[in-house]
């Protein structure tokens, strides 16, 4: 079950492992995740970095 709230949206974790293993939605959570990733390094380190760099930076070529 999914829990929406003003910021946010919840997905539980037996959820988000079963969407994991899809094909279908495989590349849109690590996409998520790398966003969640990208997210913590800017708090930790300190530099601004785009979606897009990160991405070029880890190896991941992400759609437009």
């Amino acid at each position: 079950m999914l829990t929406r709230t003003g910021k946010e949206i919840r997905i539980p974790r037996s959820e988000w492992d079963r969407l994991k293993k899809n094909p279908s939605f495989v590349e849109l959570v690590e996409l998520l995740e790398d966003r969640d990733d990208l997210q913590i390094a800017r708090k930790i380190r300190g530099k601004d970095l785009t979606l897009s760099q990160y991405l070029e930076k880890r190896g991941i070529q992400g759609r437009r």
